[in-house]
This record gives structure tokens, C-alpha cells and sequence, in this order.
């Protein structure tokens, strides 16, 4: 599978054709064993996976081959007598209870081509499920580190893919697949007739219509029944304790720390949410066990909650934070009305039964937020109840599940601060805290031909590029498009990089809207310096960076970003982003010198060769084995640093110098 290259200055495009339609795709968040990224994508019959970079897999040399049998000659008796094996005859269900083969992979990282230094694509498959695959969702799976030890994350996670697909023909199925990438010959041949590469799939059907998206997590075992306490309002972890932290505290803490691992060894659980337009709208969340190796399924398999909702969702989202923070549940759901709410699955209903020991029941709204109304021509001709708010396109989480980033359908975007910890959280907490513009170009007149007042200019106006440019000048002269009231594609991508010393999260954010797409570093940053210029304290920042992506006339279905290192994130360095098109998957990646063309660089590379050089010569002369071209190598390094010396003692050449006429 090889990329289609384009670099337009630091920016790089590879662009890899797919013979199929591209619905969806995702980055796993884990990587395989060999190093590599996973790259998911949905397409008209399956699934893709790609394995990339990495180290690469072990080349096997070709059978050897079997040689020609003699040709039978008439008058010979000699007769070949067949013995068939009784061991051929085994039935195909033993072939299917064999695991999958091991890959074996080199010992180092492939060398990149200095004029081309990507990463390839180590291993692909194509798993066909016999339908379209419209939504991909994978789960938010944290690293093992000191503050997070590897008992308190599954320990499937670790070994095999844990992902959720919603498909064409109304089902919902989660897939298990082994992290590793499967050798050569395990994909000519089928490991039998229910798996292709060791695969496992549970196919759930969970809804009448077509899923409209799909959303995964996981959690303990024994929730919601840690929550009975009501002491245990709190139950966020606070890696680092404050100075100030008072003895009540610091015990909830060190209780917030021991439900970080399930009680009574309770395990884990998959928390799977779907959602579809029938019945004006529905939810459904199933719960699946996870065991050390796979998802243990009891039929028939029902639905954990099922809620039925005002509107058909436009989206939906599991919160970003992980068990056992207390938010880790949460559902995100937005509609075409403006509103987003979100419903906590483990909150109680009533907390007034606790007393009389009934039975509470799990599952509550625990927070609502408007979008602003839509603009009209006539604000004194239109009535107050006839006034509708702007639809919702795309929402995600950021901040570690605090705050809310919605874009809306005039490419309006805004942050919903959800438990107000933002630097300026607003008097009416249901609205926007933080909000701006994309889609300038698309968008830039009002309903009436003349500018919209309600845009702020600082958010709206971005970096003036030569393709913005080029765009404004097809604006002024040929009048804007006739489908311009018409809400155009859209979508939001967060990916948060939690820090090591249990600090707040840096949360990169690329929202796009048409054809355009829009990044904002640090969104902490950026929403703090953008209050501080509200208040007057300080000149506004920058504004969102725009990215040119040439996408040949198709249309983005969406948008991942790949995880970055830490010296790329303290130089600002875009992250490298995963686009899916309607035929063809693009990835942008940062340049940050000519491919092969850094003089420095070179140089320097000469000097560690000549200086290796130089010390195998004195090796090899200790032991008295440097031959007659050794020597004279050795002869030149002498010559040469004698004249260098002597440059550096008696003087280089004399330059004359002449003074300027003027001085």
C-alpha cells in the first residue's frame, strides 16, 4: 500500500487510494507490540486495518521447490503405491480452534529514506462483513505509568483490539482482534470458517432503524454500587496533594485511589451506547463482562438502558475521563434543536430512598446547555416562540471530560463549561463560555448580502493564506453559493495528552467545517489568553491556525489526530492528522526540513562517519592488522591536523579590509 506524496512547505499529504467508499475511521489508542500505529477505517463491505510503522515484519523465503516427478516409462513395474493419511480426514472444526499464527518481526525500526521519511504501512487487512460499516468507535485506554498502575486498567486492552461498529443492516457489533499483525501467510488462508484473522465478533441487534453512531467505554464491575455512599461525591483522582489538603480530604482521596481497582477482584465491564431515529429518537447502552482474553456473552443479549429521547441524536459520546473518576459514564447527546445534554447511567434517580432502604434506580440527566438562536431578518416580525436555536453538527469532550466543544451549523463553534473551572465562566452556565467562527469563506454574508454583526472579528478572521485568499477572490467576483443556507458537513476532533506529573491535560483541537480545516494547538491556552483579552489585560493571541488540505473534490467524513511527541508539542509542531475522504484516506504530516536537502544535517552525519572511521583505523592498528589503506588514511588525519594547527599558530591568510568612504 503505497502513498500518493505531495509537500507543500513544512506540510506533507499522503494520500493512499482505496478501490472501496470510505464511511469512518479511527486511531486505536495502543500501540502493537511491534511498535506500530493502528489505523481503523469503515468501508462498504467491512473493515480496514492498517499497521502503521513500526518495526516491519520478518520476511520468509519461498518454499523451496518440490522437484518433478519422473515421467512413467511402459514395461516398468515399478508402481507407486498411495498411502492416504488418516489425519487429512479431520473435520474443519479443529482447524477453526486453532489460534492465529505469530508474526516475527525484526530486530530494529525500518530505515527511512531520507527523501521520503514516513513511516509505511507494515501489515493491512480487509475483514469483510458483508454490509456497510458507517461508525467506528474505540475505546479511551490509559497508559500504565507510576500513577496508574496496570492492575487497574483491563488487562484485555493489552492484548487484542476492543472496538464497536455500527453497520448498515441495523446491528451493532463489538470486535475483539489480536494488537499483533498477523503474518503473510495468515492471510491467504482463513483460520476457518467463523474467524478470518482470529477475530471475534458479537453481532447485537439493538435497533429497528439504522444506528445512527456509536459510542464505547468501560468501567468496574460493581457499578453503580460504589456510589451508595453518599460521601462519595467526589470520586475524581487528585494525582498530587496540595498543601492545603485537610485530613477529611486526604481520606477521601486515599478512598478515591482504592476504587481505582474493582472490589473483591469484580473485573471490568464494556459500557457499549448506540442510538438511532426510531421512535423519535433512541438510546440504548449495553454492558458486556471482559475477561483476561475475551468478551464473555450471555444470550439473549439486552440492553442495559434504553432511553427514549425528545429528538434523534446527532451525536453521541462517552466522557473522556476514566474510572474511577466519578464522570467517567457520562453520555454526551446532542440533537438538531440546539440542546445538548448529558445523562449519567450510574447516577441515582432519588437520594431520599436511601433512608427507607429501598432500591434505588441508576440513571439521570444530570446537566442540559443551549445552543445561541438563529438569526433572522426581521427580529420585530417574528414571534419569540418561533424562534429556533442552531443545530448541533458535532460535539466532543476536552479537558479530561470537563468541558464541552459543540460546532454548530453557521460554523459557529463554542465550549460549554460543564463544571465552570474554565478562566471565564459565563452568568448563565447552560451557554457558551467560549465561542468563534469557521468557515469565513462559506459563510462570510448574513441572510440580508450584508455581514453579519454577531461574528467577533478577532475569532473570525484567520491567517491570510494563498488558498484563503484564492477563496475570498472566487467570493467577491462570482457572488457566494446558492446552497449556502444549506448546513454544511462539519465536525470536531479533540485529542488530550495527559501529563506525567498529574497536571491539567493539553487538549490539541481540529474543527472542520466543508473543506476547511481549523487547529488550535492548546485549548487551555487558548481560551485563557482569549478571557484576557475580553478583560483588557493583555493583546489577543492568535487566532484558530487554518490548514490547507487538498482533498480533490470530496467531501471529509472525518478527522483523527496521531499521538505526538513531547518536544513536537512545546515547539507548536502540528500534529499529524488521519482524514477520511469519501475513496481515499490522507494524512497530513509535519516537515520540519527539506526532505534531505538540511545541509547541516549532512554534515554532521559526515562528521560521525569520519570520527567512526578514524577510531576503527586506531583499533585496527593497536592489534596490528590495518593495511597498506588504512595507513595512508591515518597519514592523511596527521597531514591534516598538522596543517590545522599550524593555521591555528602562525596565523591564517592576511585580509585586507577598506574603510568605508562615508565613515
Amino acid at each position: 500500500m503505497e502513498p500518493i506524496i505531495a509537500t507543500t512547505g513544512k506540510r506533507t499529504q499522503l494520500r493512499y487510494e482505496l478501490p472501496h467508499r470510505v464511511y469512518d475511521s479511527a486511531i486505536y489508542p495502543v500501540k502493537a507490540p511491534n511498535g506500530s500505529t493502528i489505523v481503523l477505517y469503515a468501508h462498504e463491505t467491512g473493515l480496514g486495518i492498517l499497521w502503521r510503522g513500526g518495526r516491519p515484519l520478518k520476511k520468509t523465503a519461498p518454499p523451496p521447490k518440490q522437484p518433478a516427478k519422473p515421467a512413467k516409462v511402459n514395461g516398468t513395474s515399478n508402481d507407486v503405491v498411495m498411502i492416504i493419511d488418516s489425519d487429512d480426514d479431520e473435520p474443519a472444526k479443529a482447524v477453526a480452534q486453532q489460534p492465529p499464527p505469530d508474526a516475527e518481526f525484526e530486530e530494529e525500526e525500518e530505515e527511512l529514506d531520507p527523501d521520503q521519511p514516513y513511516a509505511s504501512i507494515v501489515q493491512q487487512l480487509s475483514l469483510s462483513l458483508h454490509t456497510e460499516v458507517l461508525h467506528i468507535a474505540v475505546p479511551q485506554i490509559p497508559t500504565a505509568s507510576s500513577l496508574r498502575p496496570a492492575d487497574t486498567i483491563p488487562p484485555l486492552f493489552s492484548k487484542k483490539l476492543v472496538f464497536a461498529i455500527a453497520c448498515a443492516d441495523a446491528t451493532i457489533r463489538v470486535i475483539t482482534l489480536p494488537l499483533s499483525p498477523p503474518p503473510d501467510e495468515a492471510k491467504e488462508k482463513s483460520l476457518g470458517a467463523k474467524t478470518q484473522f482470529g477475530e471475534e465478533v458479537v453481532k447485537v441487534q439493538g435497533h429497528q432503524s439504522i444506528p445512527r453512531g456509536v459510542s464505547i467505554t468501560w468501567s468496574a464491575r460493581g457499578e453503580p454500587s460504589v456510589r451508595d455512599d453518599p460521601e462519595d461525591d467526589d470520586m475524581d483522582l487528585d494525582d498530587e496533594e496540595g498543601v492545603g489538603a485537610t485530613p477529611g480530604r486526604r481520606r477521601r482521596k486515599q478512598q478515591s485511589r482504592s476504587r481505582s481497582r474493582p472490589r473483591d477482584g469484580g473485573g471490568f465491564d464494556l459500557l457499549v451506547a448506540s442510538h438511532s431515529a426510531e421512535l423519535g429518537g433512541l438510546l440504548k447502552i449495553f454492558r458486556f463482562e471482559l475477561s483476561e482474553t475475551a468478551l464473555k456473552i450471555s444470550h439473549p443479549i439486552a440492553p442495559y438502558k434504553t432511553l427514549t429521547l425528545r429528538k434523534p441524536a446527532s451525536r453521541i459520546a462517552f466522557n473522556t475521563a476514566q474510572y474511577p473518576k466519578r464522570r467517567h459514564a457520562q453520555i454526551l447527546i446532542t440533537d438538531s434543536t440546539g440542546t445538548a445534554r448529558i445523562y449519567d447511567p450510574f447516577a441515582s434517580r432519588s437520594r431520599n430512598r436511601r433512608s427507607s432502604g429501598a432500591r434505588n434506580e441508576t440513571g439521570a440527566f444530570v446537566a442540559t446547555f443551549v445552543s445561541p438562536f438563529e438569526s433572522v431578518k426581521n427580529i420585530t416580525l417574528t414571534p419569540a416562540v418561533l424562534a429556533s436555536r442552531k443545530p448541533i453538527i458535532d460535539a466532543a469532550w476536552a479537558s479530561d471530560g470537563r468541558h464541552v466543544l459543540a460546532l454548530l451549523a453557521d460554523g459557529e463553534w463554542g465550549v460549554w463549561d460543564v463544571d465552570r473551572s474554565g478562566p471565564s465562566p459565563p452568568a448563565d452556565p447552560s451557554t457558551f463560555s467560549l465561542r468563534g467562527f469557521v468557515g469565513t469563506a462559506e459563510k462570510e454574508d448574513g441572510p440580508d448580502g450584508a455581514s453579519s454583526p454577531k461574528r467577533d472579528s478577532r475569532n473570525s478572521l484567520a491567517p491570510m493564506t494563498p488558498n484563503t485568499r484564492r477563496r475570498k477572490e472566487k467570493t467577491l467576483f462570482q457572488g457566494s453559493s446558492p446552497n449556502s443556507a444549506i448546513a454544511t458537513r462539519g465536525g470536531v476532533s479533540v485529542f488530550s495528552t495527559p501529563s506525567a506529573n498529574g497536571a491539567a491535560s493539553e487538549d490539541s483541537v481540529i474543527i472542520w467545517y466543508g473543506s476547511e480545516m481549523n487547529r488550535i494547538a492548546d485549548l487551555a491556552k487558548f481560551w485563557a489568553r482569549t478571557a484576557s483579552a475580553s478583560n483588557g489585560s493583555s493583546l489577543p493571541g492568535p487566532g484558530l491556525q487554518v490548514q490547507d488540505v487538498a482533498l480533490y473534490g470530496e467531501a471529509i467524513n472525518s478527522i483523527s489526530q496521531f499521538e505526538s511527541t513531547t518536544q513536537a508539542s512545546r515547539m507548536a509542531v502540528a500534529r499529524d492528522t488521519l482524514i477520511a475522504a469519501e475513496h481515499r484516506l490522507i494524512i497530513t504530516a509535519s516537515t520540519t526540513q527539506p526532505l534531505g536537502r538540511d545541509s547541516n544535517a549532512m554534515f554532521a552525519r559526515e562528521q560521525v562517519e569520519d570520527e567512526a572511521g578514524k577510531r576503527t583505523d586506531r583499533a585496527l592498528l593497536t592489534r596490528g592488522e590495518l593495511d597498506i589503506g588504512g595507513m595512508d588514511r591515518m597519514l592523511q588525519n596527521m597531514e591534516g591536523s598538522r596543517n590545522i594547527s599550524k593555521s591555528l599558530t602562525m596565523g591564517g591568510p592576511r585580509k585586507v579590509l577598506f574603510a568605508s568612504s562615508a565613515a
